[in-house]
């Protein structure tokens, strides 16, 4: 019982320490990587982040049904579909999507690190590489947990005004410019200045390296994401 309870500790610790001194404790964490740990972290970041956005899926207004069907019934059905039932398939697709989305971007980027850095003629191990990069998404936790607190308090009207920002006049571009914002949040630069030290850590490389290979690793992410839900 004892030794569960240290072990929870432990990972507690690792996590805090992530984010007070993260340099030391991810040459804690080479010595006795734990994948396993890391991906507890990011499932209940993902989970925490789904409840979010199942909320505020629930208080989006919903869109009108084609004017050439009936209100509430869809294409060769005699059966009609209400509001509330469209909504709550609305709100578990957003959950859905929520989940998928923190375990692919931090899939995603894990292995486009681990690609750019052994390009840039660096040894790492990618397993080392996913558990580092699940340990440096710790701000992400703070940033969802905060996200779940407005979503029960966010008004239906205040939601809608920032539901879609429309940034640029082109689809496409707006598309790009909306996945930017969504994820260069400062929670999420944070955690990106913690895989720059976690990559530069795991492959032993220089931080202006390790920087390059971070960079162009969420370039590519916020591209996908225009065409993709990550965030």
């Amino acid at each position: 019982m004892n030794e569960i309870k240290n072990k929870k500790l432990g990972f507690i610790r690792d996590i805090i320490g992530c984010l007070t001194y993260p340099r030391s404790s991810f040459k804690s964490i080479l010595e006795k990587p734990s994948l396993m740990k890391a991906v507890v972290l990011i499932l209940v970041i993902a989970i925490i982040a789904a409840w979010a956005d199942f909320n505020y899926r629930g208080k989006l207004p919903l869109l009108s049904l084609p004017d050439e069907q009936p209100p509430g019934q869809f294409p060769g059905q005699g059966s009609p579909v209400s509001s509330e039932q469209i909504r709550q398939v609305s709100m578990i697709m957003g959950a859905i999507i929520g989940l998928i989305g923190v375990f692919g971007t931090w899939l995603i980027s894990s292995g486009l690190l681990h690609t750019f850095s052994s390009r840039l003629g660096e040894k790492g191990s990618f397993r080392n590489m996913l558990t580092l990069a699940g340990y440096a998404s710790a701000p992400l936790l703070i940033q969802h947990v905060l996200r779940l607190a407005d979503s029960f308090m966010v008004s239906q009207e205040a939601l809608q005004l920032t539901a879609t920002l429309q940034i640029l006049a082109d689809p496409l571009l707006n598309s790009i410019a909306n996945a930017a914002v969504d994820i260069f949040t400062i929670f999420r630069l944070w955690s990106m200045a913690l895989l720059i030290i976690a990559t530069r850590e795991n492959y032993k490389m220089s931080t202006a390296r390790s920087t390059v290979a971070t960079v162009l690793s969420f370039i590519i992410v916020v591209f996908v994401s225009a065409f993709l839900p990550l965030t």
